[in-house]
């Protein structure tokens, strides 16, 4: 907690840029009571599967990777005598950062809508316990690989571009379906649409789906098992 305070850079990044953005793409919302409706969750999902998936990539996997070039990681693996426990412990206090990261949010949404829904509060926290343990999983992969501390905001950047740029392309012409969902953020925003239909009773229970991504979560968690048996105690960047 100490450390995820001091890097404030990160809150901006998590979840100031999507507040400041949200406001100024739905900034119409405030001249009239507004209602919640298919098109809106659709949006409010996209800005959940951003906070979560960024938030669990600068908080959990980044601040691993920068932790175990710089030693720290070692030091802690020497006082509580295991890797799955540290990932596990910092895994927990993200996710609780995360839930009060959408809770913010949602509270501006209903702000900007003129209109008090606990039920949006606790959709978004069903999502949060939902998506953020696969997504957290199929980020381990990062963790495998020879990354340098000065390069790792690029590489974030990199992977964001690169994943949103998939979800923009057309749907006649992207991989749709089951595939589709291996996208992290169509996985979030996909999570976070069916559980909103639910929990507003403006969709039904979609059994496929539902299905869909049970079978990517389990994928996510084989390479995410496999990742973290295969993360290396020591720096790797700069060893020769």
């Amino acid at each position: 907690m100490i450390n995820m305070m001091s890097n404030k850079f990160a809150f901006v990044y998590n979840l100031l840029l999507p507040i400041i953005y949200f406001i100024y793409k739905n900034v119409t919302l405030t001249a009239s009571k507004s209602s919640f409706s298919v098109a809106t969750t659709e949006t409010i999902g996209y800005f959940w599967a951003y906070i979560i998936f960024v938030t669990i990539l600068n908080n959990v996997v980044v601040s691993l990777i920068v932790q175990r070039e710089q030693g720290f990681y070692k030091q802690m693996l020497f006082v509580v005598g295991s890797k799955l426990k540290i990932i596990i412990a910092i895994f927990f206090v993200q996710l609780a950062i995360i839930c009060i990261e959408l809770s913010i949010f949602n509270i501006l949404v209903m702000i900007l809508v003129h209109q008090l829904s606990f039920k949006l509060l606790f959709a978004g926290v069903v999502v949060a316990l939902l998506s953020a343990l696969p997504v957290t999983l199929v980020g381990c992969i990062l963790m495998i690989f020879k990354i340098k501390i000065e390069s790792v905001n690029i590489l974030l950047g990199i992977i964001l571009f690169g994943l949103f740029y998939i979800m923009s392309v057309p749907t006649s012409y992207a991989i749709t379906g089951l595939l589709n969902l291996l996208n992290p953020l169509s996985f979030v925003t996909e999570m976070s649409l069916q559980v909103q239909n639910i929990v507003f009773n403006i969709g039904s229970f979609n059994v496929e789906i539902w299905l869909q991504m049970l079978i990517v979560s389990v994928f996510y968690a084989i390479i995410g098992i496999y990742s973290i048996s295969k993360f290396s105690v020591n720096a790797i960047a700069d060893r020769v």
